[in-house]
C-alpha cells in the first residue's frame, strides 16, 4: 500500500528494502521452509524536510483560529451570558458594527443593556456604535462636565431623525439658533404665563376623570390613554389656543400621528440600515411617517394662518389689549407670544413658530403623560403613601375636597406650592421612571472628560435613568421612597445624580409647567378615587423600553374605586 510518496509493508515482521531494478518475480521466491508462498510487502522509505514557509502557515493558522475560538467564546459570554469583561476596552468589537450587536433584540433590550453597562463601568467608556465612538457615562462628576462644557452644547445626529417633524424646535436646533430662540421663548414660562395656565388645567384634568369614570368598581384598566389625551388637550391649549377636544372627539387623529410619528423615529434610531435619508424615505416607515408629519403640519399651520389674521383684526388695539390683560382671563398662548416677539424683533419666522409649537406639544404631551402614568401606578402600588397624599389635599382644601367632586378644585400657584409631600412623590417617581433615560451630545472641540479625552466630533450619552437607580448615589436605589427628597436629605444628594430635566444650558424650559400641571392632575384624580392594584409590581420587575422616551413593555394597569365621603368635624 502507498501512502503519499511511502510504500508500506502489511506484514512488518517483512519488511526490507528492495532493489527496483530487480526483476519483479525475484520478490517472491518460496521459503524452503514452508509449502506455501506469500507475497512480502515493501515499504520505500522517502526521507523529505519539511519546507519552513509551510510550518509558518500551519503556526499562523492555528494563531488564528485560537483568537477566532476565544473571540467568539468571549461574545457568547456577553451576549447570551451577559458576562461582561471587567475592563470596558476588553468588549468583543465586531467589524462594521463595533458594539451595535448588544443592542440587537428591540428597545427592551436597549434599555437593559445601557443600565447594565452602566453598573459594570460606572465612570466612562467607549462604546462603538458601527464606525461611531460613544462615549457612556453614568458618574455624576462626568455629567456635570457635558452639561456644563460650551464644548458639548450640540446634540448628536440621533436628534437629525427628529427634525422633519421639529425642525428647529429647542430640542432638535443647532446651537447657534438654539441659544437665540431660547431667550426668546423664556419669558412664555415665567411665572405670570404659568400662572395663566392653572385653570386649563384643572378644566382639562376634570373632563379626564369624568371619561374615567366608566371604569369604576371594574377590572384593572390602561391609564396611559387617559392621561396622554388629557396632556393633549391641555398642550394645545396652552401653546395653540385651540380646543382639540381629543378627550371627548373620538374621530381626533392628531394623537394617533403623534404615536405613529414617535414610533416611526424609534424604529429608525435602532436601525441603522436606515439612517441615510435616501433610503429611509422610500420604505413603507418612510412614507408613512412623512405623511403624519406632513397632517401635523398642516394642523400647526393653519393655527399659524388664523392666529396671525386674529392679530391683524385687532390692529393697533393689540399693544393696549394685551396691557389690560389679566392672567386671570385665559392662558397666555405660547404661539401669540412667538408672533408679538416676531413683530418686534424680526427674528422668527412662520416656519420657526411652527417648529417650536411643535417641540412644545411633543414636550408637554408625551413626556408629561408617561410620568403621570407612573406616578398613578406607584400611588396604586403604595396604598400608604396614597393616603399620605390624600392626607395633604384634605388639609389644603378643607371642605373643598369632601364636597361634590363634580366641581373643579380651586387651585392656584400657593395652593400647588403646598402640595409639598405630593411633589417629592412626583420627584421619587421621576428618579425611578425617568422619561428620559439616556441624552446625547457632541464634542465640537477635544474634552477631558475623567483624565481622558474624547476627540472632537465624538458623540457622549449621559446614561441618566442609570445614574438615577445606582446604589453609590442612592441606597436602596429600587425602593420607592419620597422622602428622599425631604430638604434635609436632598440637600445631601450627589450634585448631578438627579436629572429628570435633564441640566446645563440645555434643560428643559417647561419643567416648572409640567410640575404644575402633574399636580393639578395629581389632585384631580385623588379627590374622587382610590387607586388599587389586584398585584403589585415591584419596581425592579416593571419591565421597560427605550421607544425614544421610556415606556413599559405592557400597558400599565390600575384599579379604581370612589372615594368615600368623609365629614367635617
Amino acid at each position: 500500500m502507498i501512502l503519499g510518496g511511502i510504500r508500506v509493508a502489511l506484514f512488518p515482521d517483512s519488511i526490507k528494502t528492495v532493489n527496483p531494478n530487480s526483476s519483479s518475480t525475484d520478490h517472491f521466491k518460496p521459503r524452503e521452509d514452508r509449502d506455501l508462498v506469500y507475497p512480502q510487502p515493501v515499504i520505500y522509505y522517502k526521507t523529505e524536510r519539511m519546507d519552513l514557509l509551510t510550518v509558518a502557515m500551519l503556526s499562523v493558522a492555528c494563531f488564528v483560529l485560537y483568537r477566532i475560538i476565544s473571540f467568539t467564546v468571549k461574545l457568547l459570554k456577553v451576549v447570551l451570558l451577559c458576562e461582561y469583561p471587567p475592563n470596558a476596552d476588553e468588549l468583543p468589537s465586531l467589524p462594521f458594527v463595533g458594539h451595535a450587536y448588544l443592542l440587537v433584540g428591540g428597545t427592551e433590550v436597549i434599555l437593559k443593556r445601557i443600565l447594565e453597562l452602566g453598573k459594570i463601568y460606572p465612570t466612562s467608556f467607549r462604546f462603538l456604535f458601527g464606525n461611531n465612538s460613544v462615549y457612556i457615562t453614568t458618574s455624576p462628576q462626568h455629567i456635570k462636565e457635558i452639561l456644563l462644557s460650551p464644548k458639548t452644547i450640540e446634540k448628536n445626529y440621533f436628534y437629525e431623525f427628529g427634525r422633519p417633524w421639529m425642525g428647529d424646535g429647542l430640542i432638535t436646533a443647532p446651537a447657534s439658533i438654539w441659544e437665540v430662540h431660547r431667550k426668546l421663548l423664556q419669558p412664555s414660562f415665567n411665572p405670570v404665563a404659568l400662572k395663566s395656565y392653572v385653570k386649563t388645567f384643572a378644566t382639562q384634568s376634570v373632563i379626564m376623570t369624568k371619561r374615567m369614570d366608566q371604569q369604576l368598581d371594574g377590572p384593572e384598566f390602561e391609564i396611559y390613554k387617559y392621561i396622554f389625551l388629557n396632556s393633549l388637550d391641555t398642550i394645545c391649549a396652552t401653546a395653540m389656543g385651540i380646543n382639540l377636544e381629543a378627550q371627548v372627539n373620538e374621530e381626533c387623529q392628531y394623537d394617533e400621528a403623534i404615536r405613529k410619528v414617535m414610533a416611526g423615529f424609534t424604529e429608525r434610531a435602532v436601525s441603522p440600515w436606515l439612517y441615510p435619508d435616501f433610503v429611509f424615505y422610500r420604505t413603507p416607515l418612510g412614507k408613512d411617517l412623512m405623511k403624519q408629519v406632513n397632517y401635523l403640519h398642516e394642523l400647526t399651520d393653519s393655527v399659524i394662518r388664523q392666529k396671525k389674521a386674529e392679530i391683524v383684526r385687532r390692529g393697533d388695539q393689540r399693544v393696549s389689549a394685551d396691557e389690560e390683560r389679566d392672567a386671570d382671563a385665559g392662558p397666555q398662548i405660547l404661539i401669540e407670544n412667538l408672533f408679538r416677539l416676531s413683530d418686534d424683533n424680526k427674528t422668527l419666522t412662520d416656519k420657526e413658530v411652527r417648529d417650536h409649537v411643535d417641540t412644545m406639544i411633543v414636550a408637554g404631551s408625551d413626556t408629561t403623560a408617561i410620568t403621570m402614568n407612573y406616578v398613578l401606578l406607584m400611588l396604586a402600588s403604595h396604598q400608604d403613601i396614597q393616603e399620605k397624599v390624600y392626607q395633604e389635599l384634605c388639609d389644603i382644601f378643607g371642605e373643598h375636597v369632601l364636597n361634590d367632586d363634580s366641581e373643579e378644585l380651586h387651585i392656584t400657584m400657593d395652593v400647588l406650592a403646598r402640595m409639598a409631600y405630593m411633589e417629592r412623590v412626583i420627584k421619587e417617581t421621576m428618579r425611578l421612571f425617568v422619561v428620559g433615560p439616556v441624552t446625547f451630545r457632541k464634542t465640537t472641540e477635544d474634552l477631558d472628560l475623567g483624565g481622558h479625552t474624547v476627540p472632537r466630533g465624538s458623540s457622549v450619552m449621559v446614561n441618566v435613568m442609570g445614574v438615577h437607580r445606582s446604589e453609590k448615589y442612592w441606597p436602596d436605589a429600587l425602593k420607592f421612597d419620597p422622602d428622599r427628597f425631604s430638604p434635609e436629605r436632598f440637600a445631601k444628594q450627589e450634585p448631578y445624580s438627579y436629572l429628570p430635566f435633564s441640566g446645563g444650558r440645555r434643560n428643559c424650559l417647561g419643567a416648572k409647567y409640567a410640575m404644575m400641571f402633574m399636580k393639578t392632575m395629581t389632585a384631580t384624580v385623588l379627590r374622587k378615587y382610590v387607586l388599587t392594584k389586584d398585584k403589585v409590581v415591584p419596581v425592579e420587575d416593571v419591565r421597560l423600553k427605550l421607544d425614544f422616551l421610556l415606556k413599559s413593555v405592557h400597558p400599565d394597569t390600575v384599579r379604581i374605586k370612589r372615594r368615600a365621603k368623609q365629614h367635617a368635624s
